[in-house]
């Protein structure tokens, strides 16, 4: 009767040599459970011209025009079909030179704001974050020497412009 005594108080070490990662011969194989695919986000960044969704130096939704409004319409199609996870949508204003530091800034804020409101008014539902640039990161260089008012404006409109960065999952 001693032998089986024995037996049954090391019983419990023999299960327990079988936890973790150490394998004996009387062990059950153990199964590899494959960790999940990390989620890998992409990035897409489109431009928008300012001139084409808003009426020059304006930035309120009564402001867009037609042709912006098709491309709001469109972006938010594009959205909804090509993506299966938005996860955030960074949203920038910019404006051209013309006019104060702080103008700009407070104008190119209000456009992207007034995207941000478009987009939520029409269904797409995730994180935003809205900032301008104003004037501080223009796209042209080679408006130096333009003589005219009507004409600078015009080789400044890619200045005019709001960016967003889609984070988001693609469908397959």
């Amino acid at each position: 009767m001693k032998k089986i005594y024995i037996v049954l108080a090391f019983a419990p070490l023999f299960l327990t040599a079988c936890a973790g990662n150490v394998s004996h011969r009387w062990c059950p194989p153990l199964e590899v459970v494959a960790e999940p695919a990390p989620v890998v986000y992409e990035t897409e960044t489109i431009q928008l011209s300012a001139d084409a969704l808003f009426k020059f130096d304006k930035a309120r939704i009564n402001d867009l025009l037609p042709k912006g409004k098709l491309e709001l319409d469109t972006l938010i199609a594009k959205l909804k079909s090509h993506y299966g996870i938005v996860k955030q949508i960074n949203i920038t204003g910019h404006t051209d030179r013309l006019g104060s530091e702080q103008y700009n800034l407070k104008l190119g804020m209000e456009r992207a704001e007034t995207i941000r409101s478009y987009l939520l008014s029409k269904g797409i539902q995730t994180d935003f974050n809205i900032s301008s640039k104003g004037k501080l990161q223009p796209v042209t260089t080679n408006c130096t020497d333009i003589k005219g008012r009507e004409a600078l404006k015009a080789c400044l409109q890619p200045d005019r412009r709001v960016s967003l960065d889609i984070i988001g999952i693609k469908n397959k």
